[in-house]
């Protein structure tokens, strides 16, 4: 009996002829998660992500060197600024003037346009000026100044100190590009679980079409003989129609089977990129005996796992942010410091284009706004403070998931033995019905449901070996990220 249960095995676990066609695709685990990595748009999203945050992370680095601004420009005046004008009447020569538009006197006049000219920087005296106007002067004439003018400068400031924000800001666009890197990190790790579990799911349903096609082989030489019994008399057509039941039985989920390892197929194949293939698709089967195929995971403490994992990683970049934050608002309110040069051209004094340059300094102390800014230091050291709060708490979770890993990977691991045992106990129950049934001392009904029972063990143990795979390709990415950098 021993050795009958054993050929039923092994015919159960012989791998179905696979297609030898050159152009049959064949995907493995290791093939699927490759594609998907390289397809799925989660990880080019993800990948733009970190560019994106590398180069915030460069432009930020550019608050250290010097701002080089170009500034031109045009203006034309309704009024002039300085208008002069003098007239002839009855011998008498009077002089008027404007300033912007409104007549001031000479005294006025003089004043105004020695402060212009000191300010333009031309060394002139404007009562001479005048003077020299009014002895020129024949019948009538005007003096027009400041009307329209261009000018163009380069100007070059170079921050000194600036309250800490560039070199904060500098950092916490650092921090950002870490945090996208482990969102890049997390994305993968997601990607490849969900195309490893595709994966198994995929096989796993063909494994049992595996197992309903050889139930079906079963129940069609079983059908030709009670058939051959009912022709001879010995048996009535009740067993006949039992077992035609069942068959129909079959039939139907091998349907279902058919249509299920179709979609997942299709689904697949979507994931990992990869278009609707004409050519037929080889899988991997799966690994029922092969004793390292099965290998437990190794231990890794709880509390090492989850500080070494990608998302408690994460949760100590959010506190770092959320103090650089608090650095960036109070620097909002210290001293601004810079220096610069500026040089340049400009007609605005009715001459040609002159060249001019200057060095400066500038310093710039907030005063008030301390009222504001000690409001956002606050709350930025309340975000820091909840920032502190969810990473305790986490890394709490964070231990309790990888010990809940290794739980669950652990008794999937234990339940294939037992799972292998009820499959070998089923095969035994069926070649002991089937001789009491050729011996007349069991009914059909028994014998059916011995056959469902090895399929149904046999599926079992499908099912608790591909949960394996998954729990145990899981718990290595939660154990392992540790070691990444």
């Amino acid at each position: 009996m021993k050795a009958l249960s054993l050929i039923l095995l092994l015919v159960l676990s012989v791998p179905l002829c696979a297609q030898t066609v050159s152009d049959t695709l064949h995907l493995s685990p290791d093939s699927c998660v490759a594609m998907a990595l390289r397809n799925q748009v989660a990880i080019k999203n993800a990948a733009l992500d970190l560019s994106a945050a590398r180069e915030t992370r460069r432009a930020a680095f550019t608050q250290f060197f010097p701002t080089v601004a170009l500034q031109a420009g045009y203006f034309k005046a309704q009024h002039p600024l300085i208008d002069l004008s003098a007239s002839e009447n009855k011998d008498n020569l009077s002089l008027s003037a404007a300033f912007d538009g409104h007549p001031i006197t000479a005294e006025e006049t003089e004043r105004l346009l020695q402060q212009l000219l000191d300010l333009l920087g031309y060394e002139v005296s404007a009562s001479e000026l005048v003077s020299r106007f009014t002895d020129r002067l024949s019948v009538d004439a005007q003096l027009q100044m400041l009307d329209h003018g261009a000018f163009a400068n380069l100007t070059l400031t170079q921050p000194l100190f600036a309250g800490g924000r560039i070199v904060n800001g500098n950092r916490l666009a650092s921090v950002g590009a870490q945090a996208a890197s482990l969102q890049l990190d997390l994305s993968r790790d997601e990607v490849e679980l969900n195309a490893y579990t595709l994966y198994w799911q995929i096989v796993s349903l063909r494994e049992k079409q595996r197992t309903l096609r050889h139930l079906q082989r079963m129940l069609d030489t079983l059908s030709r003989d009670v058939s051959a019994a009912v022709d001879a008399g010995v048996t009535g057509r009740n067993d006949l129609l039992k077992v035609q039941i069942k068959q129909n039985e079959t039939t139907v989920s091998a349907l279902q089977l058919s249509n299920g390892i179709d979609l997942a197929t299709r689904a697949l194949c979507q994931y990992i990129g990869v278009p609707d293939p004409e050519s037929p698709i080889a899988f991997d089967t799966l690994p029922l005996f092969t004793p390292s195929a099965s290998l437990p995971p190794h231990y890794i403490d709880p509390a090492v796992a989850a500080q070494g994992s990608a998302e408690s990683r994460l949760l100590t970049l959010g506190v770092e942010a959320a103090r650089l934050q608090k650095l960036m608002a109070v620097g909002e309110g210290l001293p601004t410091l810079a220096v610069g040069a500026t040089y340049g051209y400009n007609n605005i004094a009715h001459t040609p284009m002159r060249p001019n340059g200057l060095l400066f300094a500038t310093l710039s102390v907030p005063l008030t706004a301390w009222w504001q800014n000690a409001h956002q230091i606050r709350k930025n050291e309340f975000q820091r403070q909840k920032a502190e709060n969810t990473r305790a708490d986490m890394q709490q979770q964070l231990a309790l998931r990888a010990l809940q890993s290794w739980n669950q990977t652990s008794e999937a691991y234990a339940l294939i033995a037992v799972r292998r045992l009820g499959m070998e106990q089923a095969a035994d129950n069926l070649v002991e019905v089937k001789n009491h049934f050729d011996a007349g001392m069991t009914s059909m009904t028994e014998l059916l449901e011995a056959y469902t029972l090895l399929s149904q063990a046999r599926n079992q143990w499908v099912d608790q070996v591909i949960d394996y795979l998954i729990k145990s390709k899981r718990h290595t990415q939660l154990t392992s990220n540790q070691f990444k950098n």
